[in-house]
């Protein structure tokens, strides 16, 4: 019986990520050929990652350079470029391909190549998703049913159980998915606002159907076969939705009432699982036939005996997982010494670069090789204090990006008042005074939203003064080693000549840099200012003045909160787009004691903990950090509003300096304390 014809045909390079549209497929018998040769893997577990453990995967599209070699495994080569939500691209043979992905996801991942079936390991689930967390991921209530697996074959469940994917392939349950438009028209109908187009569901193929053909037709092809062109494609069963569709994703926005109009609608089920039965090739336009078989009825009786026998298996399964969940005790974990998400580091060197800036150098005696980063980025330190407890500082890594044998930092002591009294800062003070060259700290890898990425080609124009050149060094330093030619302007200002730190190096990119300039500000008065440096402040309007085209360059702005913001200010006003604009801002932090000392309950939603507010924590982020959840974050000075968070329920109170985000239910969590108990969507 001829049901229509093939409207679309996606392939997707990058598991979770947006796909490319194709007029043709090859077909082998684990799916499209050239589908899914890459993977995003999640360093903090060593798993693949999917969108269901981290949704901002699906903002991102991929498409083929290089087209894959036939076949799967290590043999099905090919070269990927990604694009971001801003139009960025990365190559995956760029040196920073992983370093950007992680930026933009906020945690450590690897761009990998598919693993080869027999490699096992590398598609393993460290930890088996709990009954709760499914619930979590399909959209589901508490009070909802138990979700129905017994469509799924024993081998399916098998993998489901064991692996993130199946070994040697990335698809999730079955080798390919379609759609028709039958099934979409029918949602449209119901929920017209939800948009209800293919891009949302990702299939394989989408078949455009007969107009005769209404409602959700593939759910009653279950066990047939579909005939197209020349291949042979059997349906094993409706595919079951989870809450994905509904976020938001490259021209579609997030609505999370579309999986509920398909929970109640359509039973949770739109489009439908296949597996190729030979080896073909399809085409746009081609006819679609469902093929009739004699032993249908048969197949699906013993398909529903099957699937009320693993029903019954299923739920004792999520029963027993359930109890299991219970009785799991935190506390018969091997505690470890340090804070969740962070390493012991030692000390191996310390410089002194002026008269209150010193470098540091540190490396993890567990690993020759560290993450690479983005120049601009930052690690967090955990600084033991006195009293026992610690305190979390983010300092910008002054090293190179390429420099993958130790971490540097440079540190400026800062210096406030405590009680009429000038004290050095927690974190400042402590680096400075009492770590010694063999001594270990613990130290977060490489986060933030602030840097640049040294391949790119578009010019650069840096802003920075005092201390806020560190990210600015290490820009330079990885600039001149991946792309020499590139045009850079460094804009820094200074008080007095002896505050100049890193001169020498600064010097020495002159000569490594064919298109770098820099523009020196002395605005004190002491001692002699370094020949072709300019006197008096560094304005908005002087570094318009000296670039040229100055809407061709991207911007990056490091300074104390009020310095950043008004560079932030005066350059949109001289016409450089906000787009183009980055800024990130320091300062001392010695704590801000408001005086109450309640143990307010607070419960992270995502990650499902609940737990005790303890009031010596400076700031939300710094307890978020302390219980090992991973919050994105920047300055840690109200600035920058990379650490904005959902409040779901509750008050928050904020120093007087800081200005709220204007968002609806927003924190930040580097500068808010709770006034009660909170619900934060982390």
């Amino acid at each position: 019986m001829h049901v229509g014809t093939i409207k679309e045909i996606w392939r997707f390079p990058v598991k979770s990520m947006g796909g490319e549209r194709i007029s043709a497929a090859n077909i082998d018998y684990a799916g499209f050929a050239d589908d899914r040769t890459w993977a995003i893997r999640d360093d903090e577990t060593n798993e693949i990652a999917t969108a269901r453990r981290i949704p901002k995967l699906m903002m991102l599209k991929a498409r083929y350079l290089t087209e894959p070699t036939t076949g799967f495994g290590p043999v099905a080569a090919s070269r990927v470029e990604i694009e971001f939500p801003d139009g960025r691209r990365v190559s995956s043979d760029d040196p920073y391909a992983s370093a950007i992905l992680s930026m933009y996801l906020g945690k450590r991942v690897t761009l990998i190549p598919r693993p080869a079936a027999r490699d096992k390991a590398a598609y393993r689930l460290t930890q088996p998703m709990s009954p709760r967390e499914i619930r979590y991921i399909l959209g589901m209530s508490a009070d909802d049913p138990d979700p129905d697996f017994s469509w799924f074959s024993l081998k399916v469940l098998t993998n489901l159980s064991k692996y993130t994917t199946p070994p040697g392939a990335l698809y999730d349950v079955y080798p390919l998915h379609f759609i028709t438009t039958a099934a979409l028209d029918s949602m449209n109908a119901i929920y017209p606002e939800g948009n209800f187009c293919s891009q949302r569901y990702r299939p394989s193929f989408v078949i455009e159907t007969n107009p005769e053909l209404t409602g959700i037709v593939e759910n009653s092809w279950r066990g047939r076969d579909l005939r197209i062109g020349d291949a042979l494609i059997r349906c094993n069963h409706p595919t079951i939705r989870c809450s994905m569709p509904g976020t938001q994703q490259p021209g579609i926005h997030q609505d999370p009432n579309v999986p509920l109009t398909v929970m109640r609608h359509a039973g949770q089920h739109l489009g439908a699982y296949a597996s190729p039965r030979n080896r073909a090739a399809i085409q746009l336009g081609d006819s679609v036939e469902l093929v009739d078989q004699a032993n249908t009825k048969l197949y699906v009786w013993f398909d529903d005996v099957g699937r009320r026998v693993k029903s019954q298996v299923v739920k004792a399964g999520n029963r027993i997982a359930q109890w299991q969940e219970q009785k799991r005790a935190p506390s018969s974990a091997v505690k470890s010494p340090y804070p969740l998400g962070f390493r012991p580091f030692t000390l191996v060197k310390r410089e002194q670069e002026s008269s209150d800036i010193i470098s540091l150098w540190f490396q993890d005696p567990e690993r020759s090789e560290l993450p690479r980063f983005v120049p601009g980025q930052h690690i967090v330190l955990a600084i033991p204090q006195l009293d026992g407890g610690l305190v979390y500082r983010p300092y910008t890594l002054s090293s190179p990006g390429h420099q993958l044998d130790s971490f540097r930092i440079s540190v400026k002591r800062e210096v406030g008042t405590v009680s009429d009294e000038p004290a050095a800062g927690r974190g400042s003070g402590w680096l400075h005074d009492q770590l010694a060259v063999g001594d270990r700290v613990a130290i977060k890898d490489p986060n933030g939203q602030f840097g640049a990425v040294p391949t790119d080609s578009r010019p650069l124009a840096l802003i920075s003064t005092g201390i806020g050149i560190t990210p600015m060094l290490s820009i330079l330093q990885s600039v001149a080693k991946e792309n020499p030619e590139r045009g850079v302007h460094l804009f820094h200002g200074i008080r007095d000549p002896q505050d100049f730190a890193f001169q020498d190096a600064l010097e020495a990119l002159k000569q490594q840099l064919t298109n770098f300039d820099l523009q020196l500000y002395v605005t004190g008065q002491g001692g002699e200012p370094p020949v072709g440096s300019h006197a008096g402040r560094m304005t908005p309007e002087r570094v318009c003045a000296a670039l040229p085209d100055v809407d061709k360059y991207d911007v990056l702005i490091c300074g104390k909160p009020a310095f950043s913001k008004a560079f932030h200010d005066g350059l949109l006003a001289c016409g450089i787009a906000a787009e183009r604009l980055h800024f990130e801002s320091f300062g001392a932090s010695l704590g801000v004691d408001d005086g109450d000392q309640t143990a307010y309950r607070i419960h992270f939603s995502q990650s499902e903990q609940t737990v005790n507010w303890n009031p010596e924590q400076e700031s939300l982020l710094s307890f978020a950090e302390e219980q090992g959840i991973d919050a994105n974050s920047g300055c840690r000075y109200g600035a920058c509003q990379a650490c904005e968070c959902t409040l779901l329920s509750g008050e928050v109170s904020y120093p007087e300096d800081i200005q709220p985000p204007g968002g609806k239910n927003k924190i930040l969590l580097c500068s808010a304390r709770p006034k009660s108990d909170l619900t934060l969507a982390l």
